[in-house]
């Protein structure tokens, strides 16, 4: 996949080159806090298929997954561009609605419904999970 992306400024942009490991929708708590709304839709990438230009601040916090996670924004107007959780070391979440062209994105799967709320169901036929799904 070779895709760009960035915040809503500019300040910050991205190139993608490699293919995503996996792209879902997340409705974990503090997926929720993070982007305002009841879920966030990521693609995963090794994080050496990914270059950023531009300065973002990180915010680290226990996710709902007991693991740290840092989720990265432009300090400029606040766009959060991506994740990268502790336990998914050497990959990163690029936030699908920071893409240029999001119609790449395309989802395989929908996580930590446990936590999803009511009013934010995403009619998808894609397998559901209510935490992380397992390592095959």
């Amino acid at each position: 996949m070779k895709a760009s992306g960035g915040c809503l400024c500019g300040a910050v942009r991205y190139e993608i080159d490699g293919e995503p490991a996996f792209s879902g929708h997340c409705h974990c708590t503090d997926c929720q806090k993070a982007t305002g709304t009841g879920h966030v839709s990521v693609t995963g990438l090794p994080r050496a298929a990914v270059r950023i230009v531009g300065e973002t601040r990180g915010y680290t916090s226990e996710g709902e997954s007991g693991q740290p996670i840092t989720r990265h924004f432009c300090p400029t107007c606040g766009s959060l561009l991506y994740s990268a959780p502790t336990a998914m070391a050497g990959f990163i979440n690029i936030t699908a609605g920071t893409l240029d062209d999001p119609s790449v994105f395309q989802p395989q799967l929908v996580i930590y419904t446990r936590s999803r709320p009511a009013w934010d169901r995403i009619d998808s036929g894609l397998p559901e999970f209510e935490g992380m799904p397992q390592r095959g």
